[in-house]
């Protein structure tokens, strides 16, 4: 019996290999598994290689794993595009097409060779029972549940609600196709040990969903009425989640002819007194620099989204990186302090998205929200969300005697200055992207200027106490760190639990707030430390190097750093931290190059 399983799948567009992970998922779901389903594609707009790797347990996980358990590659030239995405080692299973006429003894995978290389007809039985090679992926889904216990039941009754309006020769054929592969596992077994998942201890069902619509939804909790925005990968689907839902609680949602419009839209809607957000990448965060500045310097609230993927320019417009932290916290002319947060899991976009609406309103500020394409795509099973613990912050408004006379940018003893709407009596203002006094009247006096420079900085000092933006794991005294933020704090911290069972003294962090730095936050956890190391998929080590620049680090910091489109796993992670675990502090650079 195994404790989980990792199933990483290839193939040619339109093979369907990820309409069969999100069935393997859905069922997993239904069954009451944790389960993590991450996807990956070419940057064609048609065609090309598609991937999958699903994770599947009985307890719950953080990451979609490392090595894969079982691999499936339809033809090989799309499963190799796909290289250190889908990793097989010693211990894999590795199930591939027939039709390719590849002998097991000469596959194409030999550092290291898997345990097992298995041919299967997957195009002949799709063929011969459903009468389609659409088909290719039933006939997997079968082979799988019949070689690993994977939910057969749940499957099945989830590929006949999803063909319920094909016809009943379509839900018939498909069926055929997936019993076809369970007599075929039946008639083959693999005869190298057990290898089927046990059942989760709790067969409750799980709410499946991705980082997108979490996004999406918490927002509208948030209390978002406004949205505005350009489709661009991977945040579209916030977008199309709002433009199903906002109309239902009251807000609206326009599509606008470009990033920067979309933005501005955004502010109009602040101005008006609303709570207003936008989402993009990486490109269109950079056609958004000037609006985000306007947002400052006028202290309208609001929030965008930045779903990160591999840059410059178009870059891996389908893969994730984390590479973007650089451009949320310093791309702003003049002396610009905006908040960025980060979500470490998909469940954790729900809070970490309600809180940017309240960061944004308390302090009257732009926030951004720093998801990433793994986080935003990747299919995930968790429990429902508990809405109860979580608070909504309304912007301060003027009082009676704030509107005797009102002053808009006020300079108050907490930085906060009341803000009123168009039509509210009494609270007529001026604001604009000049530099003003209190009053919002243009100026350009340089002790004005020094003076709301103080005001629009000083106003955000709060956050650097906010210890509930960290997650921190393992012994307060240990004397190993390892920090990572995203969707690579997820197997940095598995990777430090697994080291705390071998007896590794060793505490993670997790930073959800990554802009303006914690420094009180950071000295703490570096207080106790001999050596630490930071996780996350930059060239730049982007993360490493901003934390260096406002913490005087007491111990040797190492980075492990490397471009997106190569996730780390748990065992790399641990592997490396065992490393720095026999290093002599004293021999150890105190500012050493990033690991590359």
């Amino acid at each position: 019996m195994i404790s989980d399983l990792v199933i990483g799948m290839a193939g040619a567009g339109g093979d369907g290999i990820v309409s069969a992970g999100e069935s393997l998922i859905a069922a997993a779901a239904r069954e009451g598994y944790y389960a993590i389903l991450t996807k990956s594609f070419g940057s064609q707009i048609r065609g090309g290689e598609s991937s999958c790797r699903l994770r599947l347990s009985a307890e719950p996980i953080l990451s979609a794993g490392g090595t894969l358990q079982v691999a499936v590659a339809l033809n090989w030239e799309d499963f190799l595009k796909f290289g250190g995405e889908l990793p097989v080692g010693s211990e894999t299973v590795v199930i591939y097409e027939e039709a390719t006429g590849v002998a097991p003894g000469q596959i194409p995978l030999d550092r290291p060779r898997p345990a097992l290389a298995v041919p299967a007809p997957i195009a002949r039985m799709a063929q011969e029972t459903a009468g389609t090679l659409k088909a290719k992926n039933t006939v997997v889904l079968g082979l799988l549940s019949g070689w690993f216990g994977l939910a057969g039941e749940s499957i099945r009754s989830g590929m006949r609600r999803k063909f319920a309006g094909k016809g009943a020769e379509v839900q018939a054929g498909n069926d055929r196709a997936f019993q076809a592969g369970l007599d075929y596992a039946a008639q083959h077994p693999l005869g190298s040990g057990s290898r089927r998942l046990p059942p989760p201890a709790h067969r409750k069902p799980k709410l499946l969903t991705d980082g997108n619509d979490m996004c999406g939804a918490a927002a509208i909790f948030a209390g978002c009425e406004f949205f505005g925005g350009y489709p661009i990968t991977p945040s579209s689907e916030i977008m199309q989640f709002l433009n199903r839902e906002i109309w239902k609680h009251g807000g609206v949602l326009l599509q606008a002819e470009d990033e920067i419009a979309g933005l501005g839209a955004v502010v109009g809607a602040s101005f008006a007194g609303k709570k207003a957000m936008t989402a993009t990448s990486g490109p269109g965060l950079s056609l958004k620099g000037e609006m985000l500045g306007l947002a400052t310097i006028a202290e309208l609230p609001l929030v965008c989204v930045d779903v990160q993927r591999g840059g410059p320019s178009t870059g891996l417009p389908t893969k994730s990186e984390q590479s973007d932290l650089w451009a949320a916290a310093f791309s702003a002319h003049g002396d610009v302090v905006r908040p960025v947060l980060a979500p470490i899991t998909v469940a954790d976009v729900f809070p970490v998205t309600v809180e940017a609406f309240n960061i944004a309103e308390q302090f009257q500020t732009p926030v951004i929200v720093l998801s990433d394409q793994e986080l935003a795509q990747r299919k995930e099973t968790i429990d429902p969300i508990d809405t109860a613990r979580l608070q909504r912050i309304e912007r301060r408004r003027p009082a009676a005697a704030d509107l005797d006379p009102y002053v808009r940018y006020r300079i108050t003893p907490d930085g906060i200055s009341p803000i009123s709407y168009p039509g509210m009596p009494g609270g007529n203002h001026l604001a604009s992207g000049i530099e003003h006094n209190e009053n919002g009247a243009p100026s350009a006096n340089g002790a004005v200027h020094a003076r709301m420079n103080e005001k629009r900085i000083r106003k955000l000092a709060p956050l650097g106490d906010r210890d509930d933006l960290f997650t921190r794991e393992g012994p307060p005294d240990a004397p190993i760190g390892v920090i990572g933020w995203g969707s690579t704090a997820g197997p940095l911290i598995e990777a430090a639990r697994n080291l705390q069972r071998e007896g590794l003294a060793v505490q993670a962090l997790a930073p959800r707030l990554l802009y303006p730095v914690a420094e009180k936050v950071y000295r703490r956890f570096f207080a106790s430390l001999r050596v630490c190391l930071v996780v996350e998929q930059s060239h730049l080590a982007q993360l490493y190097r901003l934390i260096r620049m406002f913490v005087d680090l007491p111990c040797p910091c190492h980075s492990l750093a490397r471009s997106g489109a190569n996730p780390f796993s748990p065992e790399e992670i641990a592997g490396q931290i065992r490393s720095l675990a026999g290093l002599d502090p004293a021999a150890v650079p105190s500012t050493p190059a990033p690991t590359r």
